[in-house]
Protein backbone atom coordinates (compact mmCIF):
# COMPACT_ATOMS: atom_id res chain seq x y z
CA UNK A 1 0.00 0.00 0.00
CA UNK A 2 1.27 3.46 -0.93
CA UNK A 3 2.51 5.61 1.91
CA UNK A 4 0.22 8.54 2.67
CA UNK A 5 1.63 12.03 3.14
CA UNK A 6 0.59 14.58 5.76
CA UNK A 7 -0.34 17.84 4.07
CA UNK A 8 -0.94 19.92 7.21
CA UNK A 9 1.04 21.62 9.94
CA UNK A 10 0.72 19.37 12.98
CA UNK A 11 -2.99 18.86 12.31
CA UNK A 12 -3.62 22.47 11.31
CA UNK A 13 -5.00 22.37 7.76
CA UNK A 14 -3.55 24.49 4.97
CA UNK A 15 -6.35 26.62 3.55
CA UNK A 16 -7.10 28.95 0.68
CA UNK A 17 -8.15 32.28 2.17
CA UNK A 18 -8.73 34.33 -0.95
CA UNK A 19 -8.71 33.91 -4.73
CA UNK A 20 -8.96 36.16 -7.77
CA UNK A 21 -7.96 36.06 -11.41
CA UNK A 22 -8.03 38.30 -14.44
CA UNK A 23 -10.22 37.35 -17.35
CA UNK A 24 -7.98 35.47 -19.78
CA UNK A 25 -7.01 37.46 -22.85
CA UNK A 26 -6.08 36.17 -26.26
CA UNK A 27 -2.42 36.56 -27.11
CA UNK A 28 -1.99 39.69 -29.20
CA UNK A 29 -5.30 41.15 -28.07
CA UNK A 30 -6.83 42.85 -25.00
CA UNK A 31 -4.10 42.23 -22.40
CA UNK A 32 -1.18 42.06 -24.81
CA UNK A 33 0.44 45.35 -23.82
CA UNK A 34 0.60 44.37 -20.15
CA UNK A 35 3.60 42.40 -18.98
CA UNK A 36 3.04 39.32 -16.86
CA UNK A 37 4.36 40.96 -13.68
CA UNK A 38 1.97 43.89 -14.21
CA UNK A 39 -0.96 41.46 -14.43
CA UNK A 40 0.43 39.66 -11.38
CA UNK A 41 0.64 42.91 -9.45
CA UNK A 42 -3.02 43.64 -10.22
CA UNK A 43 -4.31 40.35 -8.87
CA UNK A 44 -2.14 40.54 -5.74
CA UNK A 45 -3.55 43.97 -4.87
CA UNK A 46 -7.08 42.74 -5.50
CA UNK A 47 -6.87 39.45 -3.59
CA UNK A 48 -5.54 41.26 -0.51
CA UNK A 49 -8.28 43.87 -0.80
CA UNK A 50 -11.07 41.33 -1.14
CA UNK A 51 -9.79 39.21 1.74
CA UNK A 52 -9.28 42.36 3.84
CA UNK A 53 -5.79 41.17 4.68
CA UNK A 54 -3.33 43.68 6.09
CA UNK A 55 -0.23 43.62 3.88
CA UNK A 56 2.00 43.54 6.95
CA UNK A 57 0.69 40.04 7.74
CA UNK A 58 2.07 38.57 4.50
CA UNK A 59 5.36 36.80 5.19
CA UNK A 60 5.98 35.05 1.88
CA UNK A 61 5.32 35.31 -1.85
CA UNK A 62 5.56 32.55 -4.46
CA UNK A 63 4.91 33.05 -8.17
CA UNK A 64 4.62 30.55 -10.99
CA UNK A 65 5.62 31.60 -14.50
CA UNK A 66 7.26 29.99 -17.50
CA UNK A 67 8.43 32.92 -19.59
CA UNK A 68 9.96 35.28 -17.06
CA UNK A 69 11.48 38.27 -18.81
CA UNK A 70 14.58 40.25 -17.96
CA UNK A 71 12.23 43.14 -17.14
CA UNK A 72 11.23 41.35 -13.93
CA UNK A 73 13.86 38.84 -12.82
CA UNK A 74 12.29 36.84 -9.97
CA UNK A 75 8.82 38.18 -10.71
CA UNK A 76 7.63 37.26 -7.21
CA UNK A 77 10.09 39.68 -5.64
CA UNK A 78 9.37 42.40 -8.18
CA UNK A 79 5.64 42.12 -7.47
CA UNK A 80 6.20 41.93 -3.72
CA UNK A 81 8.17 45.18 -3.68
CA UNK A 82 5.88 46.89 -6.21
CA UNK A 83 2.84 46.05 -4.08
CA UNK A 84 4.56 47.21 -0.88
CA UNK A 85 4.50 43.86 0.86
CA UNK A 86 6.96 43.47 3.74
CA UNK A 87 10.54 43.68 2.46
CA UNK A 88 11.47 40.94 4.92
CA UNK A 89 9.10 38.47 3.23
CA UNK A 90 10.95 35.92 1.08
CA UNK A 91 9.75 35.83 -2.52
CA UNK A 92 10.55 33.15 -5.07
CA UNK A 93 9.43 32.36 -8.61
CA UNK A 94 9.07 28.75 -9.73
CA UNK A 95 8.90 27.33 -13.25
CA UNK A 96 7.51 23.88 -14.00
CA UNK A 97 6.12 24.47 -17.47
CA UNK A 98 2.31 24.40 -17.52
CA UNK A 99 2.18 23.08 -13.94
CA UNK A 100 3.87 26.27 -12.70
CA UNK A 101 0.69 27.72 -11.16
CA UNK A 102 0.11 24.52 -9.22
CA UNK A 103 3.79 24.34 -8.34
CA UNK A 104 3.56 27.81 -6.78
CA UNK A 105 0.63 26.63 -4.64
CA UNK A 106 2.49 23.47 -3.60
CA UNK A 107 5.67 25.40 -2.79
CA UNK A 108 3.77 27.89 -0.65
CA UNK A 109 1.99 25.06 1.17
CA UNK A 110 5.30 23.28 1.83
CA UNK A 111 6.76 26.44 3.35
CA UNK A 112 3.74 26.82 5.62
CA UNK A 113 3.84 23.14 6.62
CA UNK A 114 7.51 23.52 7.55
CA UNK A 115 6.74 26.61 9.62
CA UNK A 116 8.89 28.84 7.44
CA UNK A 117 5.87 31.03 6.60
CA UNK A 118 2.39 31.64 7.97
CA UNK A 119 0.65 33.69 5.27
CA UNK A 120 1.76 33.37 1.65
CA UNK A 121 0.48 35.14 -1.43
CA UNK A 122 0.62 32.82 -4.44
CA UNK A 123 0.64 34.13 -8.01
CA UNK A 124 0.27 32.44 -11.38
CA UNK A 125 0.99 34.65 -14.36
CA UNK A 126 1.91 34.67 -18.03
CA UNK A 127 1.93 36.99 -21.00
CA UNK A 128 2.46 34.93 -24.12
CA UNK A 129 2.05 38.17 -26.09
CA UNK A 130 5.32 39.36 -24.62
CA UNK A 131 7.46 36.27 -25.19
CA UNK A 132 10.49 37.58 -27.10
CA UNK A 133 11.71 37.03 -30.62
CA UNK A 134 15.46 36.94 -30.16
CA UNK A 135 18.77 36.45 -31.93
CA UNK A 136 20.40 33.20 -30.84
CA UNK A 137 24.19 33.37 -31.14
CA UNK A 138 24.43 37.13 -31.57
CA UNK A 139 26.79 37.56 -28.63
CA UNK A 140 29.21 35.03 -30.11
CA UNK A 141 29.64 36.95 -33.36
CA UNK A 142 32.08 39.85 -33.23
CA UNK A 143 29.84 41.93 -35.51
CA UNK A 144 26.77 41.60 -33.26
CA UNK A 145 28.21 41.03 -29.79
CA UNK A 146 26.89 44.31 -28.40
CA UNK A 147 23.75 46.35 -29.05
CA UNK A 148 25.84 49.04 -30.73
CA UNK A 149 27.51 46.54 -33.08
CA UNK A 150 24.19 44.88 -33.80
CA UNK A 151 22.64 48.20 -34.81
CA UNK A 152 25.58 48.93 -37.08
CA UNK A 153 25.46 45.54 -38.78
CA UNK A 154 21.71 44.89 -38.63
CA UNK A 155 21.36 44.51 -42.39
CA UNK A 156 23.91 41.68 -42.37
CA UNK A 157 22.11 39.55 -39.79
CA UNK A 158 19.92 37.54 -42.22
CA UNK A 159 23.06 36.35 -44.02
CA UNK A 160 24.92 35.30 -40.87
CA UNK A 161 24.84 31.52 -40.64
CA UNK A 162 25.78 31.45 -36.95
CA UNK A 163 22.85 33.63 -35.86
CA UNK A 164 19.28 32.34 -35.73
CA UNK A 165 16.10 34.38 -35.31
CA UNK A 166 14.05 32.54 -32.68
CA UNK A 167 10.39 32.91 -31.72
CA UNK A 168 10.34 32.33 -27.96
CA UNK A 169 6.80 30.89 -28.03
CA UNK A 170 7.53 28.40 -30.80
CA UNK A 171 10.79 27.34 -29.16
CA UNK A 172 9.16 27.01 -25.75
CA UNK A 173 6.36 24.84 -27.11
CA UNK A 174 8.81 22.34 -28.55
CA UNK A 175 10.21 19.55 -26.38
CA UNK A 176 14.00 19.68 -26.80
CA UNK A 177 14.57 15.99 -26.08
CA UNK A 178 11.96 14.39 -28.35
CA UNK A 179 11.88 17.36 -30.76
CA UNK A 180 8.09 17.36 -30.59
CA UNK A 181 5.90 20.44 -30.71
CA UNK A 182 3.05 20.30 -28.22
CA UNK A 183 0.48 19.78 -30.97
CA UNK A 184 2.54 16.78 -32.08
CA UNK A 185 2.32 15.25 -28.61
CA UNK A 186 -1.46 15.65 -28.78
CA UNK A 187 -1.61 13.93 -32.16
CA UNK A 188 0.59 11.13 -30.82
CA UNK A 189 -1.83 10.60 -27.93
CA UNK A 190 -4.84 10.67 -30.24
CA UNK A 191 -3.27 8.11 -32.59
CA UNK A 192 -2.08 5.93 -29.71
CA UNK A 193 -5.54 5.78 -28.12
CA UNK A 194 -7.55 5.72 -31.38
CA UNK A 195 -9.35 8.97 -30.61
CA UNK A 196 -11.41 10.23 -33.53
CA UNK A 197 -11.83 13.72 -34.92
CA UNK A 198 -15.54 13.54 -34.10
CA UNK A 199 -14.82 12.68 -30.44
CA UNK A 200 -12.34 15.53 -30.07
CA UNK A 201 -14.57 18.11 -31.74
CA UNK A 202 -17.53 17.02 -29.61
CA UNK A 203 -15.37 17.38 -26.51
CA UNK A 204 -14.19 20.84 -27.61
CA UNK A 205 -17.75 22.00 -28.27
CA UNK A 206 -18.73 20.86 -24.79
CA UNK A 207 -15.89 22.87 -23.25
CA UNK A 208 -16.84 25.99 -25.20
CA UNK A 209 -20.51 25.74 -24.30
CA UNK A 210 -19.97 25.04 -20.60
CA UNK A 211 -17.48 27.90 -20.23
CA UNK A 212 -19.65 30.35 -22.16
CA UNK A 213 -22.77 29.47 -20.21
CA UNK A 214 -20.96 29.76 -16.87
CA UNK A 215 -19.45 33.13 -17.78
CA UNK A 216 -22.77 34.54 -19.02
CA UNK A 217 -24.55 33.23 -15.91
CA UNK A 218 -22.04 35.11 -13.73
CA UNK A 219 -20.65 32.03 -12.01
CA UNK A 220 -17.09 33.36 -12.27
CA UNK A 221 -17.88 36.97 -11.36
CA UNK A 222 -16.88 36.75 -7.70
CA UNK A 223 -13.40 35.61 -8.71
CA UNK A 224 -12.82 37.83 -11.75
CA UNK A 225 -10.99 41.15 -11.77
CA UNK A 226 -12.11 43.21 -14.81
CA UNK A 227 -9.10 44.79 -16.52
CA UNK A 228 -9.09 48.11 -18.36
CA UNK A 229 -7.18 48.23 -21.61
CA UNK A 230 -6.94 50.21 -24.85
CA UNK A 231 -5.09 53.36 -25.75
CA UNK A 232 -6.98 55.36 -23.12
CA UNK A 233 -8.00 52.51 -20.81
CA UNK A 234 -11.45 53.01 -22.27
CA UNK A 235 -12.21 49.33 -22.79
CA UNK A 236 -12.76 46.63 -20.18
CA UNK A 237 -12.14 42.89 -20.37
CA UNK A 238 -14.54 41.35 -17.89
CA UNK A 239 -14.91 37.83 -19.31
CA UNK A 240 -12.52 35.34 -20.88
CA UNK A 241 -11.84 36.74 -24.32
CA UNK A 242 -11.46 33.69 -26.58
CA UNK A 243 -14.68 31.85 -25.84
CA UNK A 244 -16.75 35.04 -25.87
CA UNK A 245 -15.52 35.65 -29.42
CA UNK A 246 -16.37 32.11 -30.55
CA UNK A 247 -20.10 31.97 -29.94
CA UNK A 248 -20.54 30.87 -33.55
CA UNK A 249 -18.82 27.58 -32.71
CA UNK A 250 -21.20 27.08 -29.81
CA UNK A 251 -24.30 27.83 -31.85
CA UNK A 252 -23.10 25.84 -34.88
CA UNK A 253 -20.91 22.94 -33.70
CA UNK A 254 -20.51 21.79 -37.30
CA UNK A 255 -17.94 24.59 -37.61
CA UNK A 256 -15.47 22.44 -35.67
CA UNK A 257 -15.48 19.91 -38.49
CA UNK A 258 -14.49 22.62 -40.98
CA UNK A 259 -11.32 23.56 -39.11
CA UNK A 260 -8.15 22.36 -40.91
CA UNK A 261 -6.27 19.45 -39.37
CA UNK A 262 -2.77 20.53 -38.36
CA UNK A 263 -0.98 17.46 -39.72
CA UNK A 264 -2.61 17.86 -43.12
CA UNK A 265 -0.52 21.02 -43.44
CA UNK A 266 2.73 19.67 -41.99
CA UNK A 267 5.63 18.45 -44.17
CA UNK A 268 5.40 14.68 -44.37
CA UNK A 269 1.85 14.71 -43.04
CA UNK A 270 0.61 12.07 -40.65
CA UNK A 271 3.02 9.51 -42.06
CA UNK A 272 5.87 11.80 -41.06
CA UNK A 273 4.56 11.80 -37.50
CA UNK A 274 4.48 8.00 -37.46
CA UNK A 275 7.95 7.77 -38.97
CA UNK A 276 9.32 9.91 -36.16
CA UNK A 277 7.21 8.79 -33.20
CA UNK A 278 6.08 5.23 -33.96
CA UNK A 279 7.75 4.02 -30.75
CA UNK A 280 5.37 6.11 -28.64
CA UNK A 281 2.31 5.70 -30.83
CA UNK A 282 2.73 1.95 -30.53
CA UNK A 283 1.69 0.92 -34.02
CA UNK A 284 2.64 1.33 -37.68
CA UNK A 285 1.19 3.86 -40.08
CA UNK A 286 -1.56 2.82 -42.49
CA UNK A 287 -2.98 4.84 -45.38
CA UNK A 288 -6.46 4.74 -43.85
CA UNK A 289 -5.35 6.64 -40.75
CA UNK A 290 -6.36 10.27 -40.34
CA UNK A 291 -4.91 13.14 -38.31
CA UNK A 292 -7.36 14.66 -35.81
CA UNK A 293 -5.83 17.63 -33.95
CA UNK A 294 -7.00 21.07 -35.13
CA UNK A 295 -6.62 24.64 -33.94
CA UNK A 296 -10.08 24.51 -32.41
CA UNK A 297 -9.72 21.29 -30.45
CA UNK A 298 -6.49 22.77 -29.11
CA UNK A 299 -6.23 25.62 -26.61
CA UNK A 300 -5.39 29.19 -27.70
CA UNK A 301 -2.30 31.12 -26.65
CA UNK A 302 -3.22 33.51 -23.86
CA UNK A 303 -2.37 36.20 -21.32
CA UNK A 304 -3.55 36.41 -17.72
CA UNK A 305 -2.83 36.12 -14.02
CA UNK A 306 -4.38 34.89 -10.80
CA UNK A 307 -3.59 34.92 -7.10
CA UNK A 308 -4.59 33.03 -3.98
CA UNK A 309 -3.79 33.45 -0.30
CA UNK A 310 -2.53 30.38 1.57
CA UNK A 311 -2.31 30.05 5.33
CA UNK A 312 -3.25 27.66 8.12
CA UNK A 313 -6.82 27.24 9.24
CA UNK A 314 -6.04 28.61 12.70
CA UNK A 315 -4.20 31.62 11.28
CA UNK A 316 -7.07 32.39 8.92
CA UNK A 317 -9.48 32.42 11.85
CA UNK A 318 -7.10 34.58 13.90
CA UNK A 319 -6.88 37.15 11.08
CA UNK A 320 -10.57 36.97 10.19
CA UNK A 321 -9.88 35.71 6.69
CA UNK A 322 -12.41 33.80 4.61
CA UNK A 323 -11.72 30.07 4.38
CA UNK A 324 -12.61 29.01 0.85
CA UNK A 325 -11.19 25.49 0.90
CA UNK A 326 -8.75 23.15 2.59
CA UNK A 327 -5.83 21.65 0.72
CA UNK A 328 -6.24 17.90 1.04
CA UNK A 329 -3.04 17.11 -0.86
CA UNK A 330 -1.36 16.80 -4.21
CA UNK A 331 0.66 14.48 -6.39
CA UNK A 332 3.10 14.50 -9.28
CA UNK A 333 3.86 11.94 -11.97
CA UNK A 334 5.96 11.84 -15.09
CA UNK A 335 5.48 10.27 -18.52
CA UNK A 336 7.57 10.41 -21.68
CA UNK A 337 7.63 13.91 -23.21
CA UNK A 338 6.20 12.48 -26.45
CA UNK A 339 2.91 11.72 -24.67
CA UNK A 340 3.13 14.58 -22.19
CA UNK A 341 -0.64 15.08 -21.89
CA UNK A 342 -1.17 11.67 -20.32
CA UNK A 343 0.74 12.87 -17.25
CA UNK A 344 -2.65 14.08 -16.00
CA UNK A 345 -3.90 10.52 -15.45
CA UNK A 346 -0.84 9.37 -13.52
CA UNK A 347 -0.70 12.54 -11.43
CA UNK A 348 -4.33 12.07 -10.38
CA UNK A 349 -3.59 8.49 -9.36
CA UNK A 350 -0.58 9.67 -7.33
CA UNK A 351 -2.58 12.40 -5.59
CA UNK A 352 -5.18 9.83 -4.57
CA UNK A 353 -2.50 7.52 -3.20
CA UNK A 354 -0.83 10.38 -1.32
CA UNK A 355 -4.08 11.36 0.39
CA UNK A 356 -5.63 7.93 0.84
CA UNK A 357 -8.70 8.88 -1.19
CA UNK A 358 -10.40 6.83 -3.89
CA UNK A 359 -11.52 7.90 -7.35
CA UNK A 360 -15.17 7.83 -6.27
CA UNK A 361 -14.40 10.14 -3.33
CA UNK A 362 -13.79 12.96 -5.79
CA UNK A 363 -17.07 14.70 -6.59
CA UNK A 364 -15.76 16.92 -9.37
CA UNK A 365 -12.70 16.82 -11.61
CA UNK A 366 -11.06 19.85 -13.24
CA UNK A 367 -8.85 18.53 -16.01
CA UNK A 368 -6.59 20.86 -17.99
CA UNK A 369 -7.40 20.88 -21.68
CA UNK A 370 -4.21 21.78 -23.51
CA UNK A 371 -5.81 19.68 -26.22
CA UNK A 372 -9.04 17.73 -26.38
CA UNK A 373 -6.84 14.74 -27.19
CA UNK A 374 -4.79 15.00 -23.99
CA UNK A 375 -7.74 15.73 -21.70
CA UNK A 376 -9.93 12.98 -23.11
CA UNK A 377 -6.90 10.72 -23.50
CA UNK A 378 -6.14 10.99 -19.80
CA UNK A 379 -9.69 9.96 -18.97
CA UNK A 380 -9.34 6.98 -21.30
CA UNK A 381 -6.12 5.96 -19.50
CA UNK A 382 -7.89 6.21 -16.14
CA UNK A 383 -10.64 3.99 -17.53
CA UNK A 384 -8.53 1.42 -19.37
CA UNK A 385 -5.40 1.26 -17.21
CA UNK A 386 -6.67 2.19 -13.75
CA UNK A 387 -10.13 0.62 -14.24
CA UNK A 388 -11.94 3.79 -13.25
CA UNK A 389 -14.46 5.07 -15.79
CA UNK A 390 -13.69 8.76 -15.79
CA UNK A 391 -15.16 9.01 -19.30
CA UNK A 392 -18.60 8.21 -17.89
CA UNK A 393 -18.04 10.83 -15.17
CA UNK A 394 -17.43 13.34 -17.99
CA UNK A 395 -20.70 12.34 -19.60
CA UNK A 396 -22.48 12.78 -16.26
CA UNK A 397 -21.18 16.35 -15.95
CA UNK A 398 -18.62 15.70 -13.22
CA UNK A 399 -15.60 16.81 -15.26
CA UNK A 400 -15.02 20.52 -16.01
CA UNK A 401 -18.67 21.45 -15.35
CA UNK A 402 -17.93 25.13 -16.01
CA UNK A 403 -15.69 24.69 -19.03
CA UNK A 404 -11.96 24.39 -19.34
CA UNK A 405 -8.77 25.47 -21.02
CA UNK A 406 -9.91 24.86 -24.60
CA UNK A 407 -12.49 27.59 -24.23
CA UNK A 408 -11.01 29.91 -21.62
CA UNK A 409 -7.43 29.89 -22.84
CA UNK A 410 -4.08 28.83 -21.44
CA UNK A 411 -1.88 31.57 -19.98
CA UNK A 412 0.70 28.89 -19.08
CA UNK A 413 1.88 29.77 -15.55
CA UNK A 414 -1.52 31.22 -14.64
CA UNK A 415 -3.54 28.15 -15.59
CA UNK A 416 -2.96 26.47 -12.24
CA UNK A 417 -4.70 29.34 -10.45
CA UNK A 418 -7.52 29.29 -13.01
CA UNK A 419 -8.01 25.59 -12.27
CA UNK A 420 -8.03 26.30 -8.53
CA UNK A 421 -10.82 28.85 -9.08
CA UNK A 422 -12.81 26.20 -10.95
CA UNK A 423 -12.28 23.79 -8.07
CA UNK A 424 -13.58 26.43 -5.67
CA UNK A 425 -16.70 26.76 -7.80
CA UNK A 426 -17.16 22.99 -7.55
CA UNK A 427 -16.96 23.11 -3.75
CA UNK A 428 -19.43 25.97 -3.62
CA UNK A 429 -21.82 23.87 -5.71
CA UNK A 430 -21.77 21.09 -3.12
CA UNK A 431 -18.71 18.96 -3.81
CA UNK A 432 -16.76 17.71 -0.79
CA UNK A 433 -13.63 17.02 -2.84
CA UNK A 434 -12.59 18.56 -6.14
CA UNK A 435 -9.43 17.48 -7.94
CA UNK A 436 -7.60 19.56 -10.54
CA UNK A 437 -4.99 18.06 -12.83
CA UNK A 438 -2.59 19.65 -15.31
CA UNK A 439 -0.12 18.26 -17.84
CA UNK A 440 3.05 20.02 -18.93
CA UNK A 441 5.75 19.89 -21.55
CA UNK A 442 8.48 17.45 -20.63
CA UNK A 443 5.93 14.89 -19.46
CA UNK A 444 5.22 16.35 -16.01
CA UNK A 445 1.75 15.97 -14.54
CA UNK A 446 0.45 17.57 -11.33
CA UNK A 447 -2.81 17.13 -9.43
CA UNK A 448 -4.31 19.05 -6.50
CA UNK A 449 -7.20 17.94 -4.29
CA UNK A 450 -9.22 20.57 -2.47
CA UNK A 451 -11.66 19.80 0.34
CA UNK A 452 -14.75 21.78 1.27
CA UNK A 453 -14.08 23.93 4.32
Amino acid sequence: MAKQIKFDRAGDAIVIAGAVRTPIGQAGSALSKMHSFELGSMVVEEVLKRAKLDKSKVDGVVAGEIGQSSKAPNAARVISVKNELPLSAPAVTVANNCVSGFEAVFEAARRIILGENDVVVVIGEESMSNFPIYLDGAKHNSKTATVEKLKTNWALVPEMQDIKIIDGVAEGLNDPIRDAMMFATAEIVAQKLNLTREELDKYAHGSYKKAHDALVAGKYDKYLLPVKYGEKDDEVLDKDEFVMSKTGFIEKPERFAKSPVIYEKMPGGLKGLYDKFEKWIGKKYQESMKAVVTLFNACPQSDGAGAVILTTESKAKELGLPILAKIKGWGYAGVDPAVMGLGIAYAMKQALENTGLKWDDINKYEIHEAFAATALGSMVVARDEFKYDLVSRLEKGDVNPNGGTLAMGHPLGATGIRVVVNQLLDLEAGAKYAMGAICAGGGVGGALILEKA
